[in-house]
């Protein structure tokens, strides 16, 4: 069975549009089959949108994973002077990302992209809802890369419920960067920074 985090763009397409209202400001995504959290923007992506969406990010961030394009689209609305870069292994999603970021005026660079270290480039912080059905040796394979491809200081946030290995995602956190601390707690999730 096709999942989210696969290219199942031999899905039949089913489009529909929602609005997600965030600190007064009121976006427009357009979904489709095959990508994750259709209808709504999912609790444990907007948790990640509102702990990191004020901090200092840096020049330029990632969002990865990106699916629809949520996460990377609403904060680049609130940081404009950030580049920012989304990618994803599902060529449905890396699609509607791109009508998202027009849609809603964001310019955004998204890339299909199957491996991070591909793109070349370095980052100042990462953001991740990890694809929790993809399994441990995917999302660990993600936080590896993620510190390959981190600039000294960089920061690493991901979302993560407690009863879907948060304990067991931290602690491999740990063997990879140099501080790493949950900085927000809502409803069993968590946002977990690690700093490079």
């Amino acid at each position: 069975m096709p999942h989210y985090f696969t290219d199942n763009s031999n899905l039949k397409s089913e489009r529909k549009d929602f609005k997600f209202y965030f600190e007064n400001e009121i976006f427009n995504f357009t979904t489709d089959n095959g990508v994750f959290c259709k209808s709504e923007v999912d609790y444990g992506s907007y948790l990640l949108i509102k702990t990191v969406y004020r901090l200092q990010l840096g020049k330029n961030l990632l969002d990865l994973g990106s699916g629809y394009g949520p996460i990377g689209i609403v904060i680049k609305h609130f940081n404009p002077d950030i580049e920012v870069d989304a990618v994803d292994v599902n060529p449905r999603a890396v699609e509607l990302n791109r009508l998202n970021a027009d849609n809603n005026s964001t310019p955004i660079e998204v890339y299909l992209c199957e491996d991070i270290l591909t793109l070349n480039k370095s980052y100042d912080s990462i953001l991740l809802n990890p694809p929790i059905r993809a399994g441990k040796k995917v999302i660990y394979s993600l936080y590896e890369k993620s510190e390959v491809i981190l600039n000294n200081g960089g920061c690493l946030y991901i979302v993560i419920q407690k009863k879907q290995g948060a304990e067991s995602s931290f602690n491999k956190l740990e063997e990879l960067f140099s501080d790493v601390k949950v900085i927000a707690k809502s409803k069993g999730y968590q946002i977990i920074q690690a700093i490079k």
